[in-house]
């Protein structure tokens, strides 16, 4: 396909872009024979089947050599005139993985790695890596990245994170009972580390896994004690036995760290997973990652039946000048925003527009605020084995683009969108 395919009015007048093609969904409708796909890889990898349900070895679709996926021609005042997506990471090990926290002041962001096997004597099974990369490129135009000393004992298997009073304020899993897990502060200059939560009245948490901070209605500059932390807490530290069993139910908190008030905000997930607030603060977005349970090496591993979904909610904030222990913030009208169509959304944020990203697995998709589908950023196509390709799981807006994770490859996309988070 190019960027001339056109079915629809107005799609004859798509731009020209480099490194990007249009798919608009008429080219998709309707596929002759008998198909299939897992419900994790992208649509270019639905297959033939026989009348045993056996792949055929060919498909339907061809794999797009271009790595910006124009759905909608909306898609492109997103992308900009010249969009471009570079590795700027590699590893052997899946090192890019969670969280995204940009530094203006250093110009970093920070991240975390996925779960890696700790070497024999070690107190814990697993770790994860705390690692901060600059955006500041050498004279060769390579940019450089380093595994961070864990800021404290209790900073064990950290996932996400964000900007929070101008510190790194993440999501640590923790192991067993032997380590919570909690929120920790982290002061991006000297490392020193705070933890600001670890239970829910005396019960543990399950594995808290993403961050989103409520600021005042419209947005803007909000004074800290006006500020809450809005965290998930999806049970994946127990299907990935490094965690007992819940203690509590998969769900959504509010918590403000001045006066300690907390409360449920949000449940009826199976995986409560990304949250993140439109630039208005007057709309939360929730994913559920149900479709993959976590039961690693089990047959129900992955369901397509389960929800791969993104929620929205309306958000009420506390009356101005209200006692905030008595007068803490509520999410209302639960109603579904996206369902992806490819692999699960993960990691979720907001550009100053109010369109809505997330990781899938293929890449980064992205929604305006409607919920419709504008496009995708898809990574790993010059790896032939689709199943090398990442997956990505998150990513982060900086300056001039978005860095991307892809677990073994970290990406930097130059986009013309602005993150609603940045300076």
């Amino acid at each position: 396909m190019s960027n001339n395919d056109t079915s629809q009015p107005g799609e004859s007048t798509v731009p020209v872009v480099p490194n990007t093609v249009f798919v608009p969904p008429s080219s998709n409708k309707v596929i002759q024979g008998s198909f299939d796909r897992d419900p994790t890889s992208s649509m270019w990898s639905t297959y033939y089947v026989d009348p045993d349900g056996n792949s055929l070895g060919s498909g339907p679709f061809t794999t797009p050599k271009e790595p910006f996926i124009a759905i909608s021609p909306d898609f492109y005042p997103v992308l900009g005139p010249a969009p471009t997506l570079q590795v700027v990471a590699e590893a052997d090990t899946a090192q890019f993985h969670e969280a995204g926290v940009y530094i203006q002041e250093s110009n970093e962001v920070f991240f975390t790695s996925n779960r890696l096997p700790s070497p024999a004597g070690e107190a814990f099974h697993e770790y994860g890596n705390f690692s901060k990369i600059s955006l500041t490129p050498d004279h060769d135009g390579k940019y450089s990245w380093e595994v961070l000393k864990p800021p404290s004992d209790v900073f064990v298997l950290p996932n996400g994170g964000t900007i929070y009073n101008d510190k790194v304020l993440m999501a640590i899993q923790g192991y067993k009972l032997q380590v919570p897990s909690s929120l920790i502060v982290v002061d991006p200059k000297t490392l020193q580390a705070e933890v600001l939560l670890n239970n829910f009245f005396g019960r543990p948490f399950n594995s808290i896994n993403d961050i989103a901070i409520l600021m005042k209605p419209g947005g803007g500059e909000t004074k800290l004690e006006d500020q809450w932390i809005f965290f998930t807490d999806p049970p994946y530290g127990y299907f990935q036995k490094f965690k007992p069993h819940p203690r509590l139910p998969y769900q959504v908190y509010a918590f403000h760290p001045i006066n300690g008030t907390i409360r449920v905000v949000a449940d009826g997930f199976q995986r409560p997973n990304g949250i993140v607030f439109s630039p208005d603060m007057g709309t939360c977005y929730i994913t559920d990652t149900g479709i993959a349970s976590g039961q690693e090496h089990e047959p129900t591993a992955i369901d397509g039946s389960r929800p791969g979904t993104i929620y929205a909610y309306d958000v009420v904030h506390p009356p101005a000048g209200s006692d905030l222990r008595n007068n803490p913030p509520s999410l209302t009208n639960r109603r579904v925003f996206a369902f992806t169509d490819s692999g699960l959304p993960d990691g979720i944020k907001c550009d100053t527009e109010g369109n809505v990203y997330s990781g899938c697995g293929d890449g980064v998709h992205v929604w305006n605020k409607q919920g419709a589908l504008l496009g995708k950023i898809l990574v790993g196509l010059d790896i032939a084995d689709a199943s090398a390709r990442g997956p990505c799981a998150n990513f982060v807006f900086v300056p001039g683009g978005i860095l991307i994770f892809a677990e073994k490859r970290m990406y930097l996309a130059k986009i013309k969108a602005k993150g609603a988070l940045l300076p």
